[in-house]
C-alpha cells in the first residue's frame, strides 16, 4: 500500500467513524440528558477502574521492591561474612 494510500484509508475509516458516532447520538432512542447522564456514569466508572487498576499495581511494586530490597540485603551481609572469613585467612 503506497502512502498516499495508506493516508486516503486511515482519513476514510476516521470519517466514517465520526459519521457513525454522530448518526448513533441522533438516533439515540435516549433523551439528551439521559444520554449524557449516562455516558458520565459511564466515564466516571472507567475512571475508577483505572484507578483501582493503578492502585494495585503501586501495591505490587510496593511488594516486589521490597523482596528486592531483602535479596540486595541478604547478597550484602553474604558478602560481608565472606569477606570477613577471607581477611581471617
Amino acid at each position: 500500500m503506497s502512502r498516499s494510500n495508506a493516508s486516503r484509508t486511515i482519513f476514510t475509516f476516521i470519517l466514517g467513524v465520526s459519521v457513525g458516532a454522530v448518526t448513533a447520538l441522533l438516533l439515540a432512542p435516549k433523551a439528551g440528558e439521559e444520554l449524557r447522564g449516562d455516558i458520565v456514569a459511564a466515564g466516571s466508572k472507567e475512571i475508577s477502574r483505572v484507578g483501582d487498576a493503578g492502585k494495585k499495581l503501586k501495591r505490587e511494586a510496593q511488594e516486589i521492591t521490597a523482596l528486592t530490597q531483602d535479596k540486595v540485603q541478604d547478597a550484602v551481609e553474604a558478602g560481608q561474612e565472606a569477606y570477613r572469613e577471607a581477611t581471617k585467612a
